[in-house]
């Protein structure tokens, strides 16, 4: 009786705390212009990888990954939305033979191996990866390795995909003189603060909106980290994490208790092209290049999420993670 009841009042306390900071983010947005951006730099024939680019902020943001000259590798799950991205890029007028789409499955770590050693295979330097991919306010469910999907798929699939990677990021980043690049798409709701080191798979609570602040936090945590050592190794990559800004999508139809201010003030959210704008920002402006391990929030870095927790959380989350993983040396380098 006593758990069921200390469990109706941890809903009842995150869902409220989740709902005062969605309105304070949406008021926020409003608030907020997007400046186009417009990449001076030529990357013409560089490689980027981006998980999730058939759709969405994806789309548009290998959209700009295209029109800047770069190559892109994007992972995604098949099906009729490949045909469909193509067709778009045609009707774009792009270069749809700059995009090799590669089969991921990110509630899979099998599968983030195989499309790694996929990318790793071709033998080709990546000067830029975008974690983007993610899901939002699902229902409580495992995936197949035995973790809660959203933490799995938004957090661990990526760190996973970054340690496979980081190679041939560490070889771009020598062979063009100039530091590669990780971007970590987050999320404000990682201000929410909720991380239960105790509790990453959610076993003994579960409300879907920590679960999604929870993976995003971990996501802007993993970012820290990296950098820290990324720098003590003098390795030439850097890493960062952003909020795209609160942007008019279905991935809201499931969220009730956001539905009233949706219908006040959705009509002020960003678009999913100005969202990528930020992305394509924090992914190749010149801006940045003196700047690692920084949170971005409307093209600028600003006070990280991170600051609401203890900072050796930071290295107990990074250690868990290598656990849950099987992760000796991060980056085999």
């Amino acid at each position: 009786m006593m758990d069921t009841l200390r469990s109706i009042c941890f809903q009842l306390f995150f869902t409220v705390k989740m709902s005062f900071l969605s309105i304070k983010h949406f008021l926020e947005e409003a608030c907020r212009t997007v400046k186009p951006f417009n990449d001076p730099v030529n990357r013409q024939g560089e490689y980027a990888v981006i998980t999730g680019g058939n759709r969405g902020i994806g789309f548009y943001t290998l959209h700009g990954l295209l029109t800047s000259g770069m190559k892109v590798i994007a992972g995604c799950r098949d099906g009729r939305s490949k045909q469909q991205l193509f067709d778009k890029l045609e009707e774009a007028g792009l270069p749809t033979d700059s995009v090799e789409w590669i089969n991921l499955d990110l509630s899979s770590l099998d599968s983030v191996r195989d499309f790694a050693k996929i990318v790793l295979d071709k033998n080709v330097p990546i000067s830029l990866l975008i974690n983007n991919a993610a899901i939002m306010f699902t229902p409580y469910a495992l995936t197949k390795d035995g973790f809660e999907q959203q933490f799995a798929v938004n957090y661990l699939a990526h760190f996973l995909l970054t340690h496979l990677l980081l190679p041939r990021l560490i070889e771009a980043g020598e062979k063009n003189q100039k530091s590669s690049r990780i971007v970590n798409v987050s999320s404000d709701s990682s201000f929410l603060g909720y991380l239960r080191l105790d509790d990453l798979q959610a076993k003994s609570f579960y409300n879907k909106f920590c679960a999604y602040a929870q993976s995003k936090l971990a996501q802007v945590l993993f970012t820290e980290m990296l950098d820290t050592q990324l720098i003590q190794n003098n390795h030439p990559v850097k890493i960062y994490a952003l909020h795209p800004g609160v942007i008019r999508s279905n991935w809201y139809n499931d969220a009730w208790h956001l539905r009233i201010p949706i219908l006040l003030v959705g009509f002020l959210f960003k678009t999913e092209r100005e969202g990528a704008q930020r992305v394509l920002y924090t992914a190749l402006s010149p801006e940045l290049e003196n700047s690692s391990g920084v949170f971005l929030t409307d093209c600028k870095i600003t006070r990280p999420p991170t600051a609401l927790v203890c900072p050796s959380e930071r290295v107990k989350l990074w250690n868990a993670t290598c656990q849950l993983l099987n992760i000796k040396q991060f980056g085999n380098c």
